[in-house]
């Protein structure tokens, strides 16, 4: 052996290396196989897959389609004299409209967070944008005449609301 130290950097799949010596550096081929490819066989089972952007927000399951395209109206009152109108439009919940005697209507939009342990969807909003409001969908995403909603705010506690087609 010389007194120059030579070390060999693989460089992958490339099959190129780099020899670096004490003088500089210089790349070289070195004869690596090619990796042998395996072509993908299709199967009777194989399904198209598609990926969403990180920043995607998941959605509830799919709802049967009869439900998908009606509209339906979850109304309930909270005890401090708030009534709400929850909108459920094309298989999710899109808003909350709250009116109350001598106060103007407030909606807030609505935004799917995810299925909780029971499978039902929670959705997430705000009231003015300051109280915290969650919408459960007790139908699991089922949404039919009768199925009912429980509404949440951080201050003025959970209330139960009944679902109907709207008008």
């Amino acid at each position: 052996m010389t007194n120059k130290m030579t070390q060999t950097i693989a460089a992958g799949l490339t099959g190129i290396s780099l020899m670096v010596a004490s003088a500089g550096c210089s790349p070289t081929q070195t004869n690596v196989a090619p990796q042998p490819t395996a072509t993908p066989q299709p199967t009777a089972t194989q399904q198209p897959t598609a990926t969403q952007p990180l920043n995607a927000t998941p959605q509830p399951t799919a709802t049967p389609q009869s439900n998908a395209i009606q509209t339906f109206s979850c109304t309930g009152s909270k005890n401090n004299g708030w009534n709400y109108d929850a909108k459920f439009l094309d298989g999710r919940f899109t808003q909350i409209t709250w009116t109350r005697s001598g106060q103007p209507t407030y909606v807030s939009p609505l935004t799917f967070d995810r299925n909780n342990d029971q499978g039902q969807p929670i959705y997430r909003g705000a009231f003015q944008a300051a109280t915290a409001i969650s919408l459960v969908d007790l139908g699991k995403g089922n949404v039919r005449p009768g199925s009912q909603v429980s509404v949440g705010t951080e201050e003025w506690g959970w209330a139960r609301g009944t679902c109907a087609i709207a008008k």
